[in-house]
């Protein structure tokens, strides 16, 4: 039989990813790119997620508020700081260079998590999975080198929001075993919407830091840019949405099925906003973006595999 919610989960969760990345770019652009206003957009893109979670909570029978503890939300603190810090640096390396570039890079977050699990959380990881990262990391360098839109700054970002993402990943999963945490804050979109309320509060200090002082202009640049406007409002509803239903669809499928699902999305976002925005797809970049995201299907299921020929 074929489950039918869940298949809209997946469509709604793709197509939800894959016009987040085209407005993003398409605000990003709009503002200046690089030397534009990425911070701000990006903190905005959580402030307007926010508005839409505390819409929910209020709204008649729509969704009942957490009840969490003062306690609950210091230990939220770390998770949120991460999510924050992931999301920001992801927005500024598609305002530096190409959104297909970005992803690319930022199929390598299996390496950082690897690294992290191992040495600073103290989780095991396989040596399948170690053996893994050489292809992961060999088609992230295979695909940047003929990169049109190459910029160094485009790959630290996407290298600190793997960082982050990796560390947010570890967090998550210490947060969740807390007793009674899971029953206070009641659903996975009450978690996300407090973890982004948090997060826009983070990202706050760090806007006011970088472009704080270029604020006039922005605000001109918003009141006389419909671009600017429409995209960066669609952006982050089409964020805060594409990322519950991937929270939701991932919860209702087998780690093998998360790991096909999230290798495919990110095949036909790389290659569809590429297409629409006329970014290059080199044959090089092409074999190294299969190369990695290949690699990084292979790190998810080695474990089972192995296992499965031990048996």
């Amino acid at each position: 039989s074929i489950d039918f919610p869940l298949l809209v989960y997946f469509v709604l969760w793709y197509v939800g990813n894959y016009f987040y990345n085209l407005t993003n770019k398409r605000a990003l652009k709009a503002a200046g790119g690089a030397a534009g206003f990425p911070m701000t957009i990006s903190s905005l893109q959580l402030g307007i997620g926010c508005l839409y979670g505390l819409f929910l909570w209020v709204a008649p029978d729509a969704r009942k508020a957490p009840k969490v503890t003062m306690d609950d939300i210091i230990k939220m603190v770390p998770l949120a700081f991460c999510y924050a810090g992931a999301h920001s640096a992801s927005v500024f390396s598609f305002s530096a260079g190409s959104v297909s570039f970005g992803q690319i890079v930022k199929a390598a977050e299996p390496a950082f998590a690897a690294v992290l699990s191992q040495f600073v959380y103290g989780k095991k990881v396989s040596k399948a999975k170690w053996l893994c990262l050489p292809i992961i990391i060999g088609g992230v360098v295979l695909a940047s080198v003929n990169e049109l839109d190459f910029a160094v700054s485009a790959l630290v970002s996407a290298c600190i929001a793997n960082l982050f993402a990796a560390i947010r990943g570890n967090e998550n999963k210490k947060l969740m075993e807390t007793e009674g945490l899971k029953d206070r804050i009641g659903s996975v979109g009450n978690q996300f919407a407090l973890t982004s309320i948090l997060g826009f509060l983070f990202s706050i200090p760090f806007v006011i830091l970088k472009e704080g002082s270029r604020w006039g202009e922005f605000v001109d640049i918003l009141k006389t840019s419909s671009a600017v406007k429409m995209n960066l409002v669609a952006s982050a509803l089409w964020y805060y949405g594409y990322n519950e239903l991937s929270t939701m669809t991932l919860k209702k499928t087998s780690p093998v099925t998360q790991s096909v699902a999230n290798t495919a999305k990110r095949v036909i976002v790389i290659v569809g906003v590429a297409l629409v925005l006329g970014e290059s797809l080199d044959p090089m970049k092409l074999v190294g973006c299969g190369i990695g995201i290949g690699g990084v299907f292979l790190y998810s299921i080695i474990d089972n595999l192995v296992k499965g020929k031990e048996d």
